[in-house]
């Protein structure tokens, strides 16, 4: 498209200016949702190489969605350019975003009521799926073709950009219909831009609270003081429940009106205990104590890798396992505390183990050849494991 070409052009020539510049290659997806798009690519990769640049060609292979195509192809598109970066070390990957492309996403965000985080449109800089630069934020797309028609550089126009199946394309249908009243691409970046200012202030905040509240334990679970949970501001208290949510739960980013229903939950106190994206919250008089819900924990065995005298792995994505001895040729893995068979836990007390019950019962379980040889985090080792296995396990313990 006339954005991507334009930012070939325009690295290219920024390159020229500078001495000192990070070598650069175009990467071309195709997403093989057309015909002509292998054509198409061929034509990118002419123009790459009359610029000096290096260019590859990303094929998506998978078999193509029927609904939510274009949502699909952009993970697709996001995660092959992913891997090619962390196959072939490179830092970042420099989008060609424009003024337009953001003032459409704002506009899809304010049709599912976003919050401030949606409504500050798409970041200069992220580092998901793998750093990302869009230098083009406050430039339209009016401008970059001016630019290319200046120089004499085509571009290719994506015949969907034209399908009203797609939110986009009607967003920005209806962009151009709001223009004759003062409300265009640039006056929404620039909207867009001073809502990420305030973004960023209220994330500084929240990250404060976070660090003079929680106290985290290795065991995979947090404790805030409610007191002062409950006299933060609202969006502060959503903010930090947001974080406390991705931390000890699944990791999933959970919708903003879940997060709402949570910390006006929180406030009346008129239940003992939620769950949301795989976190489970408990109310105490004193306390809020959040951890993983056991509920939603894998129970199928989690293979550590063993290589020569040590082995590793990462289980539910929270514990990294560290094993250690002659023994790590045999077969470990992990399974979660609750999985394991009623006869085969050992006789611990809520007493005795200092945990929530629903905190022990998502604890990991070292296994070898599918018997418990220890609990790390309760200071159990089966009496038939034997000493030869030094086991190291590390919560993922996010500030």
């Amino acid at each position: 498209g006339s954005d991507s070409v334009a930012l070939m052009r325009l690295m290219r020539d920024w390159a020229d200016r500078n001495t000192s510049t990070p070598k650069m290659t175009v990467l071309t997806v195709d997403h093989g949702l057309r015909r002509a798009s292998a054509e198409e690519a061929a034509v990118v990769a002419r123009w790459a190489c009359g610029l000096g640049l290096s260019h590859h060609v990303l094929r998506w292979q998978a078999a193509k969605p029927v609904t939510s195509v274009q949502v699909a192809a952009r993970n697709a598109r996001y995660r092959l350019m992913s891997e090619w970066c962390l196959e072939n070390g490179a830092q970042a990957i420099v989008t060609a975003h424009t003024a337009n492309d953001q003032a459409e996403t704002v506009l899809m965000r304010l049709a599912r009521g976003s919050g401030l985080d949606g409504l500050a449109g798409m970041a200069r800089t992220s580092l998901t799926p793998w750093p990302l630069l869009r230098p083009f934020l406050d430039i339209t797309r009016q401008r970059l073709r001016a630019t290319l028609t200046a120089t004499g550089q085509g571009w290719i126009d994506d015949p969907s950009n034209d399908d009203d199946r797609f939110e986009r394309i009607r967003m920005r249908k209806v962009l151009s219909q709001l223009e004759p009243l003062g409300i265009d691409a640039e006056r929404i970046a620039v909207s867009a831009r001073r809502l990420n200012r305030a973004n960023q202030a209220l994330d500084l905040a929240a990250r404060e609270l976070k660090q003079s509240v929680l106290v985290s334990h290795q065991s995979g679970f947090g404790e805030i003081d409610l007191c002062t949970f409950l006299e933060a501001p609202e969006e502060l208290r959503i903010r930090l429940l947001q974080s406390l949510v991705w931390q000890f739960g699944s990791h999933d980013m959970p919708r903003l009106a879940a997060l709402e229903r949570v910390s006006a939950w929180i406030v009346d106190g008129n239940a003992r205990a939620r769950t949301i994206s795989g976190c489970r919250i408990v109310r105490r008089k004193k306390q809020l104590v959040i951890g993983r819900e056991p509920g939603r924990i894998a129970v199928e065995p989690v293979r550590l890798e063993a290589d020569g005298g040590y082995a590793e792995g990462v289980w539910d994505r929270r514990f990294r396992f560290c094993v250690r001895g002659a023994g790590v040729r045999d077969k470990l893995s992990v399974v979660p505390f609750g999985a394991l068979q009623t006869s085969s836990r050992p006789g611990i007390s809520k007493k005795t183990s200092g945990l929530p019950a629903f905190v022990r019962a998502g604890l990991p379980v070292l296994l070898n050849h599918g018997e418990m040889h220890s609990v790390p985090h309760l200071g159990i080792v089966a009496a038939a494991s034997g000493a030869r296995l030094l086991v190291d396990v590390e919560f993922f313990d996010l500030k």
